[in-house]
């Protein structure tokens, strides 16, 4: 027999969801968090990335502006998957005044075209920023309202 060449799990989809909620009001404000969502892209080609991702955040005082960002890292290639970062959710004070109770929840998709050479793990990843004042509470939800996930399909 002569060479062969070696089979490659050409799988056309995968599909992941965040099992349980993350928690970011601990996180250092600005630090990327690993929120355990993962997927492998098993060969070189052109694929279609989409996550759905759920955040909240909540501040009492004056003068709040807050944000959880999401992204796409490539784990392989230790980068940003281009054009894959987004803004989930914000509280904004703009007229400060007396304290005031504030707690927001949103969601927001990423959907991009990546085209790897090789085979790649890629995670959604997020952080909680504070422009001004301290969040409270700050997280990425997952359950039965709604759960964060991650999806790709391969198109070549």
């Amino acid at each position: 027999m002569t060479g062969t060449a070696a089979s490659v799990n050409t799988r056309a989809s995968g599909f992941a969801a965040l099992p349980a909620g993350v928690d970011l009001t601990s996180t250092a404000s600005g630090a990327w968090i690993d929120l355990g969502l993962s997927l492998a892209l098993p060969a070189a080609g052109t694929y279609h990335l989409d996550a759905v991702v759920r955040g909240n955040l909540g501040r009492m005082g004056t003068g709040e502006n807050a944000l959880i960002t999401a992204r796409l890292w490539d784990v392989t290639a230790g980068a940003i998957v281009p054009n894959s970062e987004a803004i989930v959710v914000q509280i904004s004070e703009f007229a400060p005044g007396a304290a005031t109770a504030l707690q927001w929840n949103s969601s927001t998709a990423i959907s991009v075209e990546y085209k790897p050479t090789s085979p790649r793990t890629i995670r959604l990843e997020a952080a909680r920023t504070d422009i001004a004042g301290t969040t409270e509470v700050a997280g990425i939800g997952s359950d039965t309202l709604q759960r964060t996930t991650l999806r790709y399909a391969r198109l070549t």
